[in-house]
């Protein structure tokens, strides 16, 4: 049985997350994915996490973000400015399905690439556009990255405790929304063309892709005329005890640092308070008439989770969880990064995929996170390594499109393509020991290469 997308062309212009990511997952099923970048304005992602964070001369083959969100994707340089630049991506999307892009308007129409120039080439191309707030209104040219988004998207405002500012996500939430629904679109967008043999221009909002999936405020005004407070996450309006509640905070060998540990913890019957009651050894105060159905416990919502809170700050955050489970409490333990990449249960589906990185960038095979869905039938995406900087220049040139060799020459000579980064600054990671002091990490493991290898098998 052959993968969902085998057979499908796509060209990827992304920088960052909204359409690499899309990409990405198009890849995991199968689709050949041509991605090409500058070799004046790298992404972002080649310039940010650097393994062993360090940042050496080819410092841009070496950043662990690039590998995450490009594997298994044919990589070229492009310079769309210079004199060959426009006749080598032409000639890519007419032996092209798919064009996917996540630059403002004005770039593409600066560059000639838009739906209508591309369907000159092709005519049933399909292509999409992941833009920060839509291909035409108002703000059609608004630059966009992941918290503007999640600020307009009105996403931050339920964020964070009440009575305070607003808080940013650590991840740029709106990014990963926007390449889902990219997905699904473009996926609608090949079968209607299998179906009718014609292309398709896909214009998505990233702003109104998030807006979408969380319509509950918007829909309480509707229907109330009730604004939203900030800092809805340690509140609900029907359930209690809810929040996230602290655990007893644990030192790990090898670690500098402590982590505080968090278990997110939500009651909706009468069965789960008694489940509740019974892992807390059922205390005497759980009895009282306060706390006796649904919605006294809520009307008494804010004690009751500071008597929660007093006894969840003994206890040891993944027993506690599992302890709860068993109860029938839904409660989960706020995972660090590191819990999360030795989670058994993500282990034992097989999420990380361990992938085998080129000799040039000098890092070992590393666990990066595959599909979150599953094909059981269906054979295991394949896992090819993130391109290093022009890689497939040649691959492409000659192989894909069949240009004599020469074209290589005459390329590069023209600064269309290349293998190194034109005038870029080398990055300056900043040591672990000054982010700790900065409290901009809450730590560092001395012996993670030893235990990621241990886990892993590697």
């Amino acid at each position: 049985m052959p993968l969902p997308l085998e057979g499908v062309r796509v060209i990827e212009m992304g920088q960052l997350l909204a359409v690499p990511y899309l990409c990405k997952l198009m890849a995991d099923m199968g689709a050949e994915i041509v991605r090409f970048e500058s070799l004046t304005r790298l992404d972002p992602h080649r310039t940010s996490v650097f393994y062993e964070n360090v940042a050496e001369e080819d410092f841009y083959n070496k950043a662990a973000n690039f590998h995450d969100q490009n594997r298994n994707k044919l990589g070229f340089t492009l310079d769309l400015d210079a004199k060959g630049g426009q006749r080598l991506f032409q000639a890519l999307v007419a032996i092209s399905d798919v064009f996917c892009e996540n630059f403002t308007p004005r770039v593409m129409n600066n560059f000639k690439m838009e739906y209508d120039d591309l369907r000159k080439i092709r005519p049933d191309i399909i292509m999409l556009s992941s833009t920060g707030y839509g291909y035409s209104g108002p703000w059609g040219n608004y630059g966009a990255v992941g918290p503007t988004v999640e600020a307009s998207s009105g996403l931050i405002h339920v964020s964070g405790y009440q009575n305070a500012p607003p808080v940013l996500a650590e991840i740029p939430y709106t990014d990963f929304v926007g390449a889902e629904h990219g997905l699904f679109a473009v996926m609608s967008a090949l079968l209607y063309r299998a179906r009718t043999g014609k292309g398709q221009f896909i214009d998505l909002s990233q702003q109104a892709s998030q807006v979408a999936i969380a319509p509950e405020p918007v829909l309480d005004y509707l229907a109330n005329g009730r604004e939203t407070p900030s800092g809805g996450s340690q509140d609900h309006s029907t359930m209690a005890p809810y929040g996230i509640f602290p655990c007893h905070a644990e030192k790990e060998e090898g670690l500098v640092g402590e982590v505080d540990r968090w278990i997110a913890i939500s009651i909706s019957t009468n069965e789960e308070w008694l489940g509740l009651c019974r892992a807390m050894g059922n205390p005497a105060w759980a009895t009282a008439s306060a706390y006796s159905d649904e919605l006294s416990r809520w009307r008494h919502r804010q004690e009751l989770n500071r008597r929660i809170a007093e006894w969840t700050q003994a206890q040891e955050a993944m027993p506690l969880m599992e302890r709860l489970q068993a109860e029938g409490v839904a409660a989960g333990v706020a995972l660090t990064n590191k819990d999360v990449l030795f989670n058994k249960h993500l282990r034992e589906r097989g999420f990380f995929r361990v992938i085998h990185h080129q000799d040039v960038t000098r890092m070992p095979p590393i666990p990066y996170a595959g599909l979150p869905w599953r094909f059981p039938e269906a054979p295991l995406p394949p896992d090819r390594v993130a391109a290093t900087l022009g890689e497939h220049n040649r691959y492409v040139i000659a192989e894909m499109l069949g240009w004599p060799e020469s074209e290589l020459k005459t390329l590069e000579k023209e600064g269309a393509i290349g293998w190194k980064p034109i005038s870029y600054p080398r990055p300056r990671p900043v040591g672990v020991d000054v982010l700790l002091a900065q409290s901009r990490i809450a730590g560092y493991d001395l012996s993670y290469k030893e235990r990621i290898a241990r886990e892993y098998g590697l």
